[in-house]
């Protein structure tokens, strides 16, 4: 058996291996092999056992150990407790919680530490590949198609196999029952004040990034976007190197590269502007610990570091706009598998299954779909790919209740052109937050487009009239 870099395999079937980088306890009747740069801890009580697969931060004790916070964990007097006390932490983890009635796995926030299972529950780890019994997909044309060969990405829960599953965010396995039970959202989102929403949200973010960097090296990319840009003011105070990548399309006047300058020459930090070649980045390689890997690359300045970005805070800056009468048609759309008849009928059955559940909970539906959908496939295969060659990602974003604080303000707010909460929490992070608010953020095309239609209040008629048109085309052709 071999495990790439930061994987799980927790099992029923006994494997030998002679590597010494694979290291196992015994769990019920499972045996959990993890790779030795996983990170592992337990703790115990008279009544149950936790067993912590990863990283936790907590952003008021932000010298808090991981032992010292899965402690606080295994101290809670039930599965709601647990819940409410873990949605308070930032981590990248894999959680098993066992109790004389209880056997649950479940993954972070976003679902960064990917799990996958198999239908009988004997089997759960960070790939397919890792799997005793795989059977081939004979129903799902989509894994057939040129469509998945181009984005080598899992739609829902669903994967190439007919005989495993992919756990989503928000989602947890009852191993004993057989069962994915969803344990979130489980209460009504409050609308709160804008201002008292960025104060808590930039503590929250400010003391995440300060714990992270008590346990790692840090690094920070700086692009021309709103998400690098709050945690480029909350890491002023530490020690943190700051880069921006230089693609190939890029000249030394495009904007990530301008507006990152800018940033750091206001507080007097150095930026390194990374030339995308071979010799300066570590290119991912197909190897036989990945499923479907794709081409990418990363900069050699993030090995063995903790690079912090701004992954899942686009779930609190709309996305995907402001759709309307929802269909699973438009979903595939918005989320780039055009009109293919898989996702749409997969997407079709996540709105059935969950708008009542989220229309009940004041949460907005295409909020939870780009938490859900594009976070557990997307960006998550992005940091498994990463750790396989030790460039560790690091989300501070992936708090649940750092989104829900988010999400408690008025849409509107979190306009991913405008966004009025991100600058309101930018006014909390820096003293100089009139200059940085004047520096535009992505000033593309597609941003001045839909600054004028906004002015002229019709983007979201163009908006939807566009997604239309891409319906109507697919009717007629």
């Amino acid at each position: 058996m071999e495990l790439g870099n930061k994987q799980f395999l927790f099992t029923k079937h006994k494997k030998h291996s002679n590597n010494i980088t694979i290291l196992s306890e015994e769990i019920a009747d499972y045996i959990l092999y993890y790779h030795k740069n996983l990170h592992f801890n337990k703790a115990e009580t008279k009544d149950k056992s936790i067993y912590l697969l990863g990283d936790l931060f907590d952003y008021e004790v932000n010298s808090a150990s991981n032992k010292t916070l899965l402690n606080q964990l295994a101290e809670t007097v039930s599965l709601k407790t647990f819940f409410e006390r873990l949605d308070q932490f930032y981590g990248e983890y894999i959680i098993i919680y066992k109790t004389k009635n209880h056997l649950i796995i479940l993954n972070d926030c976003c679902a960064q530490h990917e799990v996958y299972y198999n239908s009988d529950y004997t089997e759960f780890g960070s790939q397919i590949c890792l799997f005793e019994d795989l059977i081939a997909h004979k129903n799902h044309s989509y894994y057939d198609s040129k469509l998945f060969q181009q984005k080598k990405l899992y739609i829902g829960n669903t994967t190439p196999y007919s005989n495993i599953n992919h756990l989503i965010a928000n989602h947890y396995l009852d191993v004993l029952n057989f069962k994915t039970i969803r344990f979130y959202p489980n209460k009504t989102l409050e609308a709160l004040d804008l201002e008292m929403v960025a104060k808590k949200a930039s503590q929250q973010l400010k003391g995440y990034v300060t714990a992270i960097s008590k346990q790692y090296k840090i690094v920070l990319p700086v692009t021309g976007g709103f998400d690098s840009r709050l945690l480029f003011l909350a890491s002023l105070d530490l020690d943190c190197e700051y880069f921006v990548s230089k693609h190939a399309n890029m000249d030394n006047n495009h904007y990530d590269i301008t507006i990152a300058q800018q940033l750091c020459d206001l507080y007097g930090k150095t930026l390194h502007i990374i030339e995308d070649t071979s010799e300066n980045n570590i290119a991912l390689e197909s190897n036989n610990t990945l499923d479907f890997p794709r081409n990418g690359s990363f900069p050699k300045k993030t090995k063995n570091k903790a690079v912090v970005n701004g992954n899942i805070s686009e779930i609190a800056r709309n996305y995907f706009n402001y759709h309307k009468k929802l269909t699973g048609e438009k979903l595939s759309l918005l989320n780039g598998f055009s009109q293919n008849d898989f996702a749409i009928n997969q997407y079709q059955n996540w709105l059935d299954t969950n708008q009542p559940i989220l229309k009940a909970f004041n949460f907005n539906t295409l909020d939870l779909f780009y938490w859900e959908e594009k976070m557990s496939n997307w960006t998550a295969k992005a940091k498994t790919e990463a750790n396989t060659i030790n460039v560790s990602l690091f989300s501070p974003f992936n708090s649940r209740s750092l989104l829900e604080l988010l999400l408690s303000t008025n849409k509107k707010h979190r306009d991913k052109f405008t966004s009025k909460l991100y600058k309101a929490i930018i006014c909390n992070l820096t003293d100089k937050y009139e200059v940085v608010n004047n520096i535009p953020t992505n000033p593309n095309l597609e941003r001045k487009r839909a600054l004028i239609l906004k002015k002229l209040r019709l983007f979201k008629c163009f908006d939807a009239a566009r997604l239309q048109l891409r319906i109507w085309k697919r009717l007629f052709s």
